[in-house]
């Protein structure tokens, strides 16, 4: 396992760019609560509740620890889908901002605005049509 890793598809390295990424994130988030911790001395397993605006989510975080207690590795979950698209168009143009590069923070926001939109309408109107049942006679 590499140093410093925090576990996504693009894999964040080292203390500044997670530090960047969390940095994002404790922005975005509101009322963030850890309610369990459970694990030993070299692994760990947290779970918490919080909001990105109006969006309730929740999150699981797998922590690796090395012989220091630091932590070596992070892998974390975050759920419901409308949760993690929503994250996702809060942290990706914020992210974009870091690197510099003029125009990523627009091409991000653009590509993930839309996901989250679909993601929310889903959660919120199409799946209770579809869980609707119409009472027959």
């Amino acid at each position: 396992m590499s140093p410093n890793l925090f576990t996504t598809p693009a894999g964040f390295h080292g203390h500044e760019q997670v530090r960047e990424l969390f940095t994002a994130a404790m922005g975005a988030l509101s009322g963030l609560r850890y309610h369990t911790d459970v694990g030993d001395e070299r692994t760990r397993m947290l779970a918490a509740t919080a909001r990105l605006g109006r969006q309730e989510i929740e999150e699981s975080v797998l922590l690796h620890l090395d012989e220091r207690s630091l932590i070596k590795e992070l892998t974390m979950w975050i759920r419901p889908l409308p949760g993690l698209t929503a994250m996702m168009a809060a942290l990706g143009p914020a992210l974009a901002r870091a690197t510099g590069r003029r125009g990523l923070p627009l091409l991000v926001g653009a590509a993930t605005r839309p996901l989250a939109a679909m993601t929310r309408l889903g959660d919120r109107t199409l799946v209770p049509l579809l869980t609707e049942r119409e009472h027959r006679s």
